[in-house]
């Protein structure tokens, strides 16, 4: 059934629709981390410097804004090795490594970027651990420009390094930054944008007239200043970038590739030419002298000081290489004139030292040294305290200090956390939450989540898992009037965290035409992801913009090659007319074609059946070359509670339909019994043979 069977059923409840969600400031929740619980991580090092593993619980203490709290939970953490699926729900969202490759296109050489490049391609292949998240972004004379958010597949990654230039322009962006190409195409490696100016010395002779002196030493004041702008514009990125990334929950190690800038900038100037400024002041050519150049820019300190403050605020490292060494015959100055090797190299060392990070000078193997870098921080610990009562307000800092047992032991951590302010709506902190949450398979929120999915084999031969997420109502609905504006996002992960299909859509609906729907039944997303068979993760955030409220879950699902039987798990039929529907193409699939259908009769499966006694309920099965159609024996047992309930199951119809599956159609009734959460097993026999097939469902007993 394609997309118009799905329009014309839920007409009555779709019309009141409508695009264009309104912009209203928004704060963005936590997803799955506890409002009283804050997870931080830990880096111990020994005295060579070496990451220390094996220390437990007890070897930590933590102290917020002085004074000192419990420890509630606690991960050791090998970046080797995948987290361990029972890691506490408070620390997972904290647990994973994030490098940002932060390509610097201000001050560096062409050449030596495309080696920078190179290196950071290796580093995806060969340093990268399994359950790294990374990213890539670039400063130049547009500034910052994120490329991909921190993500975990390494392909989206290799595609933005190919494009660091921005060439790669017919590409299907992704409003989360989760990919850099949803189109899934691979990019031409485009040129590199860079704005360093090569030119000769112009040279200034011992019997140039005073007229010509004069001229070219403000020549040179002017250049100067445009280079300590740049310094500037370079640093007041670092800070933004430092309070964007604050958003994303963990430490966040930024592996800056970049030759530096001359800190002549912060310090004034040095050797023969400070001999020079001094003369001139002496003799009273007071003219000749630049003072930012001789007694350092004190706007651009500053702004030195303010970047190291907002890094240790966000927890963000500065690891920096040094990709001077990698180009052939250094670099180029404001003024185009060719700088002193190496002064590139007091700036970023700067950066890194006072961050926490790294320095690499001057590395021609940039591979190996960012190697190094990642190998440091392999083994971390990820403490959860419950903080202080009272204390600060949200946006405002709360100091932090984790104490380790040991002789010798180095402690790296945050120095500082606040309780998360109000976000807008449309803010880059808010878009980076969500993916964060996206990315990180996170759940909870303010209203309730649920979501099926189906694994499909469509008409043309293709996998597919089309599905249903369905919107709380009660919860989404509370305290709101006039319209809900909804944001939803939806990505389909495989079982190597690559992105194989995406959903973004943004429904507003009207509360006086559909609120008692909206309250009953909630809002349900119809889509399908085209993916490949095996196993999948399908992450899905929504927010609602006008109060800034949000809810992320995830839904394991596999697919098979459809080679041999295969049989659904138990659908519960209802009706999309007594619903709100929202059909969603998406990146993959725009002619979306739904496959929830019983003969010419479509249906919704509903993610959070609730059975009555007494009362009759109506559930579906796909079936794909499956044995089990003959079979004449079915029985039905509700699980999980005191004890096993036998309910009433009866095999109804059975409707082939020209995409090969059987539809099952089956009925149940459910016993007189206690309430709660159980799982539907239904088991089909063929008495003849003895085989047994089994599916089963998440159920609510009332």
């Amino acid at each position: 059934m394609r997309l118009s069977a799905v329009v014309t059923a839920t007409l009555l409840a779709t019309a009141a629709f409508a695009a264009g969600p309104q912009h209203k400031p928004a704060d963005l929740p936590v997803f799955g981390v506890d409002s009283v619980v804050v997870a931080v991580p830990v880096f111990v090092l020994d005295k060579s410097g070496k990451a220390v593993p094996g220390l437990t619980r007890e070897a930590f203490a933590v102290e917020d804004d002085g004074k000192p709290v419990p420890v509630v939970a606690f991960q050791a953490v090998d970046a080797g090795e995948r987290l361990p699926p029972d890691a506490p729900r408070s620390t997972r969202a904290a647990a994973r490594r994030q490098f940002l490759f932060l390509f610097d296109l201000s001050f560096s050489t062409p050449d030596g970027l495309r080696r920078a490049r190179e290196a950071a391609l290796s580093a995806l292949d060969e340093g990268l651990a399994p359950g790294d998240l990374a990213a890539a972004a670039t400063f130049g004379n547009s500034g910052l420009r994120i490329l991909v958010s921190f993500t975990s597949d390494r392909e989206q990654l290799r595609r933005a390094f190919l494009d660091l230039g921005g060439m790669q322009a017919e590409r299907r962006t992704d409003p989360l930054h989760l990919a850099f190409d949803l189109g899934l195409r691979l990019g031409e490696s485009g040129g590199l944008e860079t704005d360093a100016r090569r030119g000769d010395d112009p040279g200034r002779g011992a019997d140039m007239d005073a007229q010509l002196r004069v001229h070219l030493i403000q020549q040179d004041q002017v250049e100067r200043r445009i280079y300590a702008d740049r310094v500037r514009g370079f640093l007041d990125g670092l800070e933004g970038l430092a309070r964007l990334l604050d958003s994303v929950q963990g430490r966040k190690q930024v592996l800056l590739l970049s030759a530096g800038f001359d800190p002549g900038v912060l310090g004034g100037v040095e050797g023969a030419q400070r001999v020079e400024s001094t003369r001139s002041v002496t003799e009273g050519r007071i003219w000749e002298v630049d003072s930012s150049a001789h007694f350092g820019d004190a706007v651009t300190a500053q702004a030195m000081s303010g970047l190291f403050d907002a890094l240790a605020a966000a927890d963000v490292v500065v690891h920096s290489l040094d990709v001077t060494g990698l180009g052939a015959g250094g670099r180029a100055d404001a003024g185009g004139r060719s700088a002193a090797g190496g002064k590139g190299s007091e700036s970023l060392a700067q950066l890194a030292i006072n961050s926490g990070g790294r320095f690499v000078k001057s590395a021609n193997d940039a591979s190996a040294a960012l190697r190094e870098i990642l190998d440091a921080s392999r083994h971390y610990y990820v403490l959860a305290f419950e903080p202080r009562a009272g204390g600060k307000k949200p946006g405002q800092l709360r100091r932090l200090k984790v104490k380790v047992a040991g002789d010798g032991l180095k402690v790296s951590h945050r120095a500082a956390w606040m309780l998360p302010a109000p976000i807008a709506a449309d803010a880059p902190q808010a878009r980076l939450a969500t993916a964060d949450a996206i990315v990180k398979g996170l759940e909870g929120g303010s209203f309730g989540l649920r979501a099926v999915a189906v694994p499909y084999r469509g008409a043309n031969g293709a996998p597919a898992l089309p599905f249903v997420l369905e919107i709380d109502g009660s919860g989404l609905a509370a305290g709101a009037k006039g319209a809900l504006d909804l944001e939803v996002f939806g990505y389909a992960f495989d079982a190597e965290g690559r992105i194989e299909d995406a959903v973004h859509a943004t429904p507003r609906v009207d509360l006086a035409t559909l609120g008692a729907q909206v309250r009953d039944k909630g809002v349900q997303v119809l889509s399908s992801f085209r993916v490949t068979p095996g196993p999948h993760e399908l992450h899905f955030v929504v927010r609602e913009r006008g109060s800034g409220r949000a809810a992320a879950v995830r839904v394991p699902a596999s697919v098979p090659d459809f080679s041999g039987p295969a049989l659904s798990d138990p659908l519960f039929v209802d009706d999309p007319r007594t619903r709100v529907v929202v059909p969603a193409p998406s990146v993959a699939q725009p002619q979306l074609a739904i496959p929830f259908r019983l003969g010419e009769t479509a249906f919704v499966p509903d993610p959070r059946p609730s059975l009555r006694a007494g009362t009759r309920v109506e559930i579906a099965l796909f079936a794909w070359k499956h044995p089990g159609l003959g079979f004449s024996e079915l029985t039905a047992k509700l699980l999980g509670g005191p004890e096993p309930v036998d309910a009433e199951a009866r095999l109804g119809r059975s409707l082939r339909d020209a995409d090969g599956f059987v539809r099952l159609v089956v009925t149940i009734v459910v016993p007189p019994g206690p309430a709660g959460d159980r799982l539907l097993e239904l088991t089909f026999r063929d008495p003849e043979t003895g085989d047994v097939v089994t599916t089963a469902a998440p159920v609510r007993v009332e």
